[in-house]
């Protein structure tokens, strides 16, 4: 997949050799990717394909680290932990009643959830709720405005994805096939 970005990158500096200015290089990663022109000559950045996410969560965790550390913190998190066991001793009385294998049971529930399938070799299927999600979308706005010179908001790069990447139907067939077969299978 990489690889297959950075031929894409590659082709439209090609084609486009005026965003040559535009193209940094992850702080983590050193991955090669496009950002807007007024932030080219920053050397801390971070590639949105996941590197910036991590960096905020880290940066997250160490506020609240902090925060805890503070006297207003330690009280605020000595009634929070009061209150969570307030409800587990409630919670302890009804799984006490079902036993010791509840909760051998959800200690491994984590052990049982599915890991996150790759994606297919063919490409990447999008379906409507992952494209409205998907935190790569500001990403591919930027990079859409970059190359096409154009200044769309967000709505309107679904729109354009939504019709650019929709599936085809398999054009080995005439549609007057298609409809006659469907019309034998369901008549009316």
């Amino acid at each position: 997949m990489v690889r297959q970005y950075l031929l894409a990158l590659d082709s439209v500096l090609e084609c486009h050799p005026e965003l040559q200015g535009c193209v940094v290089r992850c702080v983590d990663c050193d991955l090669r990717f496009l950002t807007h022109p007024r932030n080219a000559s920053r050397q801390d950045l971070r590639c949105p394909f996941g590197c910036r996410a991590d960096h905020r969560r880290k940066c997250s965790q160490q506020r609240s680290v902090a925060y805890y550390r503070t006297a207003v913190g330690k009280r605020k998190k000595k009634l929070l932990n009061a209150r969570r066991s307030d409800h587990s001793c409630s919670d302890a009385g009804a799984s006490s009643e079902s036993g010791p294998s509840a909760s051998a049971a959800s200690a491994s529930l984590p052990e049982e959830l599915p890991l996150p399938s790759e994606p297919p070799q063919g490409g990447v299927v999008l379906d409507e709720a992952t494209l409205t999600k998907s935190r790569l979308l500001p990403y591919v706005r930027l990079v859409v405005n970059l190359i096409e010179g154009l200044h769309l908001d967000l709505p309107e790069v679904l729109q354009l994805l939504r019709r650019d990447l929709r599936q085809h139907r398999m054009g080995w067939r005439k549609t007057a096939d298609y409809v006659g077969e469907d019309l034998l299978r369901h008549p009316p």
